[in-house]
């Protein structure tokens, strides 16, 4: 595991961050956070391996032991984010224009197999119409699984459109954690998070060095 090199990943097309640094806490204030808040934060992630994140803190004196951590909230960034609602509206007019693309595709073979079963063909008539439908129905398949599946190319148009906003939040997130030398931080919007102490959401953070106006909540003023 390193302990110089943030390790940023994604998740469903939204940014999912864990980022890991060197071996000491931050010189900074750092928000109090109870024995059992820190407990019950580090319990709600699966799979994190605690004593090997802390011997990855250091070894020494229980100060040295300790973790900083940190979480965000990627749904409410990438909600606030003013580039998301243009980017969302183009992948929207490409998905229609697929779908478009795919119901003449069942259109066309639809009106095959009604000209199959109503109309008057000779043999070679008939052998022919079923060819081509049976093309269209191969086209058709094969449209479908490279679209709409799993890494299909509705998700990659999705994830290349996206890529600049996920790119700038993930360049934020590192030069929090450096800087401030969180050893973890947590994106909280895409499980695995269950519990996080108020003082340890970074979310407006991230907003702020992304110039980002947070709205106040409503009925009350700025």
């Amino acid at each position: 595991m390193s302990t110089n090199t943030p390790t940023p990943w994604r998740t469903h097309g939204f940014a999912a961050l864990i980022a890991l640094t060197g071996g000491h806490l931050a010189r900074g204030p750092a928000p109090a956070v109870s024995e059992a808040d820190r407990a019950g934060l580090l319990w709600a992630v699966p799979g994190l391996n605690i004593e090997a994140v802390q011997q990855e803190a250091g070894s020494g004196t229980q100060e040295t032991r300790a973790l900083k951590i940190g979480f965000i909230r990627s749904d409410m960034i990438l909600q606030l984010h003013p580039r998301v609602p243009e980017i969302r509206s183009a992948v929207e007019a490409q998905l229609q224009q697929w779908q478009r693309q795919q119901q003449d595709m069942q259109t066309m073979a639809q009106s095959l197999q009604n000209e199959l079963r109503t109309a008057q063909l000779s043999p070679v008539q008939r052998r022919n119409k079923e060819n081509e439908l049976q093309q269209t129905l191969e086209e058709l398949a094969r449209f479908q699984t490279e679209m709409w599946s799993p890494g299909g190319q509705a998700e990659q148009k999705e994830q290349e459109l996206m890529k600049p906003v996920f790119d700038a939040i993930d360049e934020v997130i590192r030069d929090i954690a450096e800087g401030e030398e969180f050893h973890l931080i947590f994106d909280g919007s895409v499980g695995g998070l269950l519990f996080g102490h108020k003082d340890l959401d970074l979310t407006l953070t991230v907003l702020d060095r992304l110039g980002i106006e947070v709205p106040p909540p409503p009925g009350r003023e700025r």
